[in-house]
């Protein structure tokens, strides 16, 4: 009688799929095992058995490292560039190209030797069908995706050429040792693909309110304003201004110290202000407008009369004027109020 109870790798393969430990979860090893075993029995009729599966995530330099030129290196592509790799073992790629040779593995271990263009050709139907079953027997485990697209490329010659066309990242790693069931012939597989970086969804984030009135205000009272301060401004004639000397006082009727205009850079009076000094230097105090003076009355009277009057009536000839603006920086005061200015606080334009 036959020993039903005794299971052999066809057997799980045969075996419906809610049989496979119905309770037991499916990991990514337990993935990897049945995808390999069945992909080698489609392909080439050859029965192996994963002993054991490791993984790992690794630099390039630190995965080219683990490589030998020994190895048969095919590539892997994905969206027209090569992005990874697949590496057989001598003795497994062996066993493969015995398979489809002569039928069957052979009871001794492979001699050494370097992988060529047939031992790539032979094994493409293994490697193909493998990467076929891999994205579905994976699916649901942490390796869920992360060989979908790829697809077998051409050989690498050596180690150093598969660094030449890889990009510097990090690669996830998986090996898997096999029992070919012969002469104790142990073969290995190892697939080398980029790590699939997690991105995590970005969050908008509500920008904090912005107080726009506050925000105004505060651009506003930091911006730069330029203002003179402007003490007096009258008429002399000419000649008077070519007999000046140096130390010569000159009157200024009507001027006080509240007097004082503050002129932007286009000349427009923006305030009214006070001379006087604060912590030994010359200052301003903002101010309303004073009222109008006797004096500054009489003066404005004859001044409008002195434009009625004919020329022809005034003796001598008659002489241009100048106006004269005196600032308030070089006004000295006396008794509250500036009765004369520096020659070196004038300044002069010729009337038209």
């Amino acid at each position: 009688m036959t020993d039903t109870t005794q299971t052999t790798p066809l057997r799980r393969m045969i075996r419906p799929r809610n049989d496979e430990g119905g309770d037991s979860p499916l990991t990514s090893s337990r993935a990897l095992r049945l995808a390999l075993t069945k992909s080698a029995n489609d392909s080439i009729g050859l029965v192996l058995t994963v002993t054991s599966v490791a993984e790992d995530v690794v630099m390039l330099d630190d995965m080219l490292g683990g490589l030998s030129d020994d190895l048969l290196l095919v590539g892997l592509g994905r969206e027209g560039a090569r992005v990874g790799l697949v590496s057989l073992d001598l003795q497994l790629r062996a066993a493969i190209v015995e398979m489809q040779i002569v039928g069957a593995p052979i009871d001794q271990a492979a001699t050494e030797r370097a992988p060529t263009l047939t031992d790539h050709r032979l094994c493409e139907p293994f490697l193909g069908a493998f990467l076929k079953a891999f994205p579905a027997a994976v699916s649901g485990t942490p390796l869920g995706g992360w060989a979908d697209g790829a697809a077998l490329d051409d050989r690498f010659r050596d180690v150093r050429a598969a660094g030449l066309a890889l990009a510097d990242c990090k690669y996830r790693v998986v090996r898997m040792n096999v029992d070919l069931g012969v002469a104790e012939r142990q073969g290995q597989i190892a697939m080398v693909l980029p790590l699939a970086e997690v991105t995590l969804p970005q969050v908008a984030v509500d920008p904090d309110p912005v107080d726009w009135d506050a925000a105004f205000q505060e651009t506003v009272q930091d911006a730069h304003a330029t203002l003179e301060a402007q003490l007096h401004s009258f008429s002399v004639p000419l000649a008077t201004i070519e007999g000046l000397r140096v130390d010569q006082l000159l009157p200024l009727p009507g001027c006080t110290v509240s007097s004082v205009k503050l002129r932007a850079a286009d000349g427009t009076t923006v305030a009214q202000a006070k001379l006087g000094q604060l912590g030994g230097m010359r200052a301003i105090r903002l101010q309303p407008a004073p009222l109008p003076q006797l004096t500054e009355l009489a003066a404005g009277a004859a001044q409008e009369l002195s434009g009625v009057l004919s020329p022809g009536l005034l003796d001598g000839p008659e002489e241009p004027l100048i106006d004269v603006t005196v600032d308030a920086d070089s006004a000295e005061t006396d008794g509250g109020k500036a009765g004369t200015g520096l020659m070196s606080g004038i300044e002069m334009a010729l009337d038209e």
